[in-house]
């Protein structure tokens, strides 16, 4: 899907949730759909700072958008284990899965197809209807292991982790 029919897809499914659309929020969609990756709501509001001044939406227009966007499922919300939540914009792509290092902030993208799997046949077996979901592993990327050593909380979480069996 092009950028402008994704922006225009989503201004479309804001306007149907009764969101009346104003210049400012069109330039958040927008400021959104060129981000590459992830982002905070306050990358948001900086990279808006940037912008024409007549369009310049502000924090509050940013914050009280994102959870309609959330609900129109043209973001979702991905943890990063801070003080703050990051973003990512839904396009046309395989769902995937992260692992967050708590130590650097990376974020490495995964597609597991066992995964998308299980989860199918726990709802299945639980008759459960299955929207979205998400999964975020938190741990050390390989640069940070390689620095130094690991929080002792990280330790005693691997340790257990490491003598459970996992099966899919």
């Amino acid at each position: 899907m092009q950028l402008d029919e994704l922006e225009e897809e989503i201004l479309g499914l804001l306007q149907h949730s009764d969101l009346r659309m104003t210049p400012q929020r069109r330039e958040i969609v927008r400021q959104m759909l060129d981000v590459a990756g992830h982002f905070s709501a306050d990358d948001l509001v900086a990279a808006l700072q940037d912008e024409r001044a007549d369009e310049r939406a502000s924090r509050a227009t940013v914050y009280r958008l994102i959870p309609a966007l959330i609900e129109v499922g043209a973001l979702r919300e991905v943890e990063h284990g801070y003080e703050h939540s990051h973003y990512e914009v839904v396009r046309d792509r395989a769902h995937h899965e992260h692992l967050i290092c708590r130590r650097c902030g990376r974020v490495i993208e995964f597609v597991c197809p066992a995964i998308e799997g299980a989860i199918i046949g726990v709802c299945r077996e639980h008759h459960f209807r299955h929207y979205q979901h998400g999964l975020e592993i938190t741990g050390l990327c390989q640069q940070c292991q390689k620095k130094a050593e690991p929080h002792p909380e990280n330790l005693a979480a691997a340790g257990e982790l490491a003598q459970e069996e996992v099966t899919w």
